[in-house]
């Protein structure tokens, strides 16, 4: 079927004027212990044998993998643990050898964004070779959200980030158990939780995201991630605040079936991780706020933004812009809450003119871009 136009294209005020596409996901378990239910959840998929897709820090220092490969018996085909971050492309080569090898016709992909992302990747090249999808699922330890998305990158020898996109590579279900969320670092734990803000910020803006249920959830996400991450921080053991933060992540980026890119601070933060090995977490942590005081400016970008400050428990100014600039301290302060630096210098990113157009133009992919220039300024502040 095709759609009129006039939902195709979109509208960043789509109150009364909307599409929502519903995700392929099948289901999402939260609680404690959900991952010790993986056969459960791969019968139920129509799956015999599942392949664990993870990374060596949480393989090797955590005993996460061990009771998850225990838990699924029988039907543990195999487990790939060397993942590394951003997802370099030779390990999703390999790993794609291993699991045809193995008969498994389940990815089970356990961490953060590089190991879910990877296991898109696998299952996007096994459809290159064969024609079939495999289906996976998703078991986050971080906040990224990439176990939402239809989205995955990799990063090429030359460290490009390189992106495919189709529907069925959205995980068929999502598991969130606050127990093994304990392990993660608490530093990468919050670090992700911006990441999550960041989708649900650049969400209200977006020109393509639905009022229900997209920005609907993203208001509700935004709020429990400023209540909840503090919280973690101050209690990095508690699992139920964990799980908190699991089901707000989940909201901040709703299963919203987009291709391209979220957003221009995301778009900034592509073009920094990579390059200057940045994790997505930190990216978002240095170019949210300052992206939230830039779309300030833009009428129909501030009204959306605007939206969110009775969300944060603050007074509307009755004026968007000022409102806007209200988000864009508040997204700096919480920030700083958590401990996290906000230069591009305290991460070793050269400085000068040349780096600063170098990374306006990876973000924007041209320097024709009508945007060009005032992201070069956005990236100059950030030193």
């Amino acid at each position: 079927m095709t759609l009129p136009s006039k939902y195709q294209n979109g509208s960043i005020d789509s109150s009364l004027k909307g599409l929502y596409r519903a995700s392929p996901v099948k289901l999402m378990i939260y609680g404690r212990g959900t991952s010790k239910q993986l056969s459960d959840v791969v019968a139920e998929l129509g799956g015999t044998k599942a392949f664990i897709i993870t990374g060596r820090s949480l393989y090797e220092k955590t005993p996460v993998i061990k009771e998850i490969e225990k838990s699924l018996g029988s039907i543990h085909g195999g487990t790939y643990s060397k993942i590394g971050q951003h997802a370099p492309i030779s390990d999703i080569r390999e790993a794609t050898k291993l699991m045809a090898e193995s008969g498994s016709d389940v990815l089970v992909s356990i961490g953060g964004g590089s190991p879910i992302d990877s296991a898109k990747a696998i299952a996007y090249n096994i459809h290159q070779e064969t024609g079939k999808w495999i289906p996976s699922i998703a078991v986050p330890t971080t906040l990224s959200v990439a176990e939402t998305t239809q989205n995955a990158g990799f990063t090429t020898e030359e460290l490009h980030k390189i992106a495919v996109s189709h529907p069925e590579l959205v995980p068929k279900a999502v598991v969130y158990d606050g127990e093994i969320a304990i392990y993660t670092p608490l530093n990468l734990w919050t670090s992700t939780g911006i990441r999550s803000l960041d989708h649900a910020v650049e969400l209200m803006y977006h020109p393509l995201a639905s009022e229900i249920p997209t920005k609907r959830m993203c208001l509700e996400a935004i709020k429990d991630l400023f209540t909840y991450l503090p919280l973690s921080k101050s209690d990095p053991n508690d699992a139920d605040v964990r799980t908190h933060l699991f089901l707000a992540c989940y909201s901040s980026l709703f299963p919203f079936l987009y291709t391209g890119g979220v957003g221009l601070s995301h778009s900034i933060g592509h073009a920094i991780g990579a390059t200057y090995a940045i994790p997505h977490g930190i990216t978002s942590c240095l170019s949210l706020s300052p992206t939230v005081h830039f779309k300030a400016s833009n009428p129909e970008e501030a009204k959306q933004i605007a939206r969110i400050v009775p969300y944060l428990g603050k007074q509307s100014t009755g004026s968007d812009e000022k409102d806007a600039h209200i988000v864009g301290d508040a997204i700096a302060e919480l920030v700083q809450t958590l401990g996290h630096k906000t230069s591009l210098t305290a991460y070793n990113v050269p400085t000068g003119d040349a780096e600063e157009e170098a990374i306006a133009t990876r973000a924007l992919h041209s320097k024709d871009h009508k945007d060009f220039a005032n992201l070069k300024d956005i990236v100059h502040n950030l030193y």
